[in-house]
């Protein structure tokens, strides 16, 4: 394929993510690319990576300047680059091997403006997909589209999963924000309503790095100061504004206010606890005053969880505002989450709110000991806001007909003295391989742990493996292999073969989990 992909990475005090990311993009299975990688002022060993790569590999383009920020450096980069395409990629982040191959197949196959794949954020222990992917089965399948002809394209504002044409950028004066945060978010809602077709593939083309520091106090509350959240409703109110004057359908319109709504609430109105006493009023003044420029019916659309956040701003109930922030942020000083047999109950100044739904359980299995006749696992459940013992239950379900084989489980608090002493618990499970050599055509079961009660309000969670185990285990029963395994996402699966297929039970594994949950 006689194209050139131009790659543009800026980096700024990335040295602890850097080698990972650069030998992800150096090892692309196309290789007709440059990668141009600007120093964006760093003060780390960011340099030094670099060159050990640079000096190895003639497509590096290298590059340093003075700290500009990262829409200035992405701007930059634009102006560097001689490829028909451009690629975006964060210096701590990755992408796999075939991710380049895919995206220009797709682009020059359909002539798109631009082609664009799935997303995988990633930690040590496990993959997932977006929340907001998943809620609007973005990237489901492979096709060529439009915004007008699917508006939940808005809700993916992501530069970096996509590969653009170069022309339709220059063309269309397409560039990021300088100055503030959220240099993205007007760059790909307009090149989302001006290209003629966007080619989309469902294939994974990037992996995105929850950092360990993401969910620290510090960080949080840095994210809270009153000017990162005008930066976010600057650039909203701006590609609102674009938008009418652009003249889009109704629809596309309503989807921007429904994604921008989501942003909102979901960024800056969940961390309301986290705002400086001496910033709150001007917050409040300007996010109300954003939200009230939305219409009624698209907060109609809004999940039970964000719903019940706007309800609580619009009305000026920020009490309770703060009492449910603070539950979401874990960040209580005391008990205000009670817990009423296997429900939770937010005692609020006007109402008590049940929230049973939003506390979901997250059980990770650390240790996994083979018996002569079962598997003996130990581990830890946090079941956020716990007081008491709770009933749940550790289950295996086909993905299909959803055929069901519950397993033995015993529990104990291991906080005893925590604000809510049953939130943390140790487990332990066993599980007879036999039992699920069953009827069932279907030879996968994967396990979930759910609380026991109202299938409504309890959700099930997959349940995690350790990265350290060594996996997978197998076990042979009533002429059957079954096979215990790591998903691609973490989660822990069983799957069951004929026992004439035992020679390739690994390798036929290996193929399935490549597609696994």
């Amino acid at each position: 394929m006689s194209v050139l992909v131009s790659v543009v990475i800026p980096v700024f005090n990335a040295a602890p993510y850097l080698d990972e990311c650069l030998r992800s993009i150096a090892g692309q299975s196309f290789k007709s690319i440059e990668i141009i990688i600007i120093n964006d002022g760093s003060t780390d060993n960011s340099e030094e990576v670099i060159k050990k790569y640079s000096s190895s590999d003639s497509r590096i383009k290298y590059f340093s300047q003075d700290n500009h920020g990262l829409g200035y450096t992405r701007n930059r980069g634009i102006s560097l680059t001689e490829g028909q395409y451009i690629f975006f990629l964060d210096s701590d982040d990755t992408i796999p091997r075939n991710a380049i191959q895919k995206l220009v197949e797709a682009a020059s196959k359909e002539e798109a403006d631009y082609s664009a794949g799935k997303v995988l954020r990633f930690n040590k222990e496990r993959k997932y997909v977006p929340i907001r992917h998943l809620e609007f089965k973005l990237y489901k399948k492979s096709e060529t589209t439009t915004v007008s002809q699917n508006p939940e394209m808005l809700q993916d504002s992501i530069a970096c999963n996509k590969l653009w044409k170069k022309d339709f950028l220059v063309k269309n004066e397409l560039s990021f924000t300088e100055g503030k945060l959220y240099e993205d978010l007007a760059l790909t809602l307009k090149a989302a309503v001006l290209a003629n077709k966007i080619a989309v593939i469902d294939d994974v083309v990037y992996h995105w790095r929850v950092r360990e520091e993401e969910g620290q106090p510090s960080i949080t509350q840095e994210q809270m100061k009153l000017h990162n959240t005008l930066d976010r409703l600057h650039a909203l109110q701006s590609n609102r504004l674009w938008l009418r004057q652009a003249g889009v359908r109704d629809r596309v319109m309503e989807e921007n206010d429904l994604k921008s709504l989501l942003d909102v609430l979901r960024l800056h109105v969940i961390k309301y606890a986290q705002i400086e006493e001496s910033e709150k009023q001007e917050w409040q003044n300007r996010i109300l005053g954003f939200l009230k420029e939305i219409p009624d019916r698209v907060a109609d659309r809004l999940p039970k969880k964000e719903k019940n956040l706007y309800d609580l701003l619009i009305s000026g109930n920020f009490t309770d505002l703060a009492l449910f922030s603070k539950m979401y942020t874990n960040t209580e000083t005391v008990p205000i989450v009670l817990q009423k047999d296997n429900e939770f109950i937010l005692k609020g100044t006007k109402a008590a709110y049940n929230v049973t739904g939003d506390l979901k359980p997250i059980m990770i299995v650390r240790d996994i000991k083979e018996k002569a006749d079962e598997w003996v696992m130990t581990g830890e459940i946090t079941i956020p806001k716990a007081s008491s013992q709770i009933i749940g239950e550790f289950y295996g379900l086909t993905r299909i007909s959803k055929e069901f084989v519950k397993t033995s489980m015993t529990m104990k608090s291991s906080a005893e003295s925590a604000l809510y002493p049953y939130e943390k618990q140790s487990f332990k499970v066993s599980i007879n391989p036999a039992l699920f050599c069953t009827s069932s055509a279907e030879p996968v079961f994967d396990f979930y742990y759910r609380l026991s009660g109202d299938d409504t309000l309890h959700k099930p969670a997959r349940v995690r493996l350790a990265s350290n185990l060594k996996m997978p285990l197998q076990f042979k029963a009533a002429r059957k292999v079954i096979t215990l395994y790591r998903t691609n996402y973490g989660n822990l699966s069983i799957r069951i073969e004929n026992f004439s297929l035992a020679k390739n039970a690994f390798r036929l594994i290996s193929r399935y989990v490549s597609s696994g949950r």
